[in-house]
C-alpha cells in the first residue's frame, strides 16, 4: 500500500508539473517590407527546435506586428524576441527588463538614405525644411532614424511634411511623379538602383544595427547565456546553417552595448 501510494503521489505530481509548465514564447517581427518566403511557423521551425533543445523547454513562435510588439515587450509578455524595428528593441532593453543578446550579420550598418532627383536643387539634409518627403511606414525604423536626424537639425514637427507608403520600393515612384521633393529608404538595393538611373543620394543617417535578438530577464542568466552562445554559433554547424537559411539570415554577432547605447540616445528613446 505504501508503494502504491508513493507511486500515485509521484504520478500526480508529474502530471501537475506537466500541466502547469508553460512553453517559452519567441516573438518575431521581420519588418513591414519583408518579402515573405512562406509561413513563419514553417520557416522558424528548425530554429525553434534548436532553442528548445538548448534550453530544455518547448519554445513556440508568435508573429507580432510592430504596433503590438512594443506593447508586448513593455508588459514583458515575450520570453525571447527577434525584431527588425531597432527602436522597439532598444526601448525594451532600456526600460522593459530585456537583455540584448545579438544582432543579425549584414544588418549592423542599417541607415536611412535620402533620395532626390538629379535635377533637384536640394544639396543637404538641412534643405529639406518645409519640403515634402516620402517615407516608409511611420513606425518603421527607417522613418524613425530619419525623423531623429531632422530633430537634431532642429526641424519643428518634421512628421508633418511626410507622405508615408508601406513599401520602400515605392519611394522612387513618388519622387519620379512629383508627389514629393525627396524620399527616404533604408534599402541599399533601392538606393543603388536609384543612383544607377541617374538619381542622387542627398544624405544618409548614422547607422544602427537592426534585427535584434532579445531575452527577457525572467529567463535565468544561465539560460540567457546558453541562448546567446547558440545564436552566435549557428553558422558553425550544419543544423544551425539550415535554421539560418530558413529565415534568410547568415548568422549573428554579439550585442555591442556601446553602439546600442549611442543609438538609443540618438533616437531619443
Amino acid at each position: 500500500m505504501k508503494l502504491t501510494s508513493f507511486l500515485a503521489t509521484a504520478l500526480l505530481a508529474a502530471g501537475i508539473n506537466s500541466a502547469t509548465a508553460q512553453d517559452l514564447v519567441l516573438a518575431v517581427n521581420e519588418g513591414v517590407t519583408y518579402q515573405d518566403g512562406g509561413p513563419a511557423s514553417e520557416r522558424y521551425k528548425p530554429l525553434l527546435q534548436l532553442i528548445s533543445k538548448e534550453l530544455k523547454q518547448n519554445v513556440k513562435l508568435q508573429s507580432v506586428d510592430a504596433a503590438n510588439f512594443g506593447k508586448g515587450l513593455a508588459e514583458n509578455k515575450f520570453d525571447i524576441a527577434f525584431i527588425h524595428a531597432a527602436h522597439i528593441g532598444l526601448q525594451a532593453v532600456k526600460k522593459n527588463g530585456y537583455e540584448g543578446l545579438a544582432t543579425a550579420k549584414g544588418f549592423t550598418d542599417y541607415r536611412a538614405r535620402v533620395l532626390v532627383a538629379s535635377t533637384s536643387p536640394l544639396k543637404a539634409m538641412q534643405d529639406l525644411r518645409a519640403k515634402k518627403v516620402g517615407v516608409p511606414s511611420l513606425d518603421s525604423i527607417t522613418t524613425v532614424m530619419f525623423t531623429a536626424n531632422l530633430r537634431e537639425l532642429n526641424f519643428p514637427q518634421p512628421e508633418k511634411s511626410f507622405t508615408a507608403t508601406r513599401y520602400q520600393e515605392a519611394v522612387p515612384f513618388m519622387i519620379d511623379n512629383g508627389f514629393v521633393d525627396a524620399g527616404v529608404t533604408g534599402s541599399a538595393a533601392v538606393a543603388k538602383a536609384w543612383v544607377a538611373k541617374g538619381g542622387r543620394v542627398l544624405a544618409e543617417t548614422k547607422p544602427i544595427p537592426v534585427k535584434q535578438f532579445l531575452a527577457s530577464k525572467k529567463l535565468s542568466e544561465s539560460d540567457r547565456e546558453k541562448l546567446k552562445s547558440l545564436l552566435l554559433n549557428l553558422s558553425e554547424n550544419e543544423a544551425g546553417r539550415n535554421a539560418l537559411s530558413k529565415i534568410g539570415m547568415t548568422g549573428f554577432v554579439p550585442w555591442n552595448t556601446q553602439v546600442m547605447d549611442e543609438a538609443t540616445a540618438r533616437l531619443g528613446l
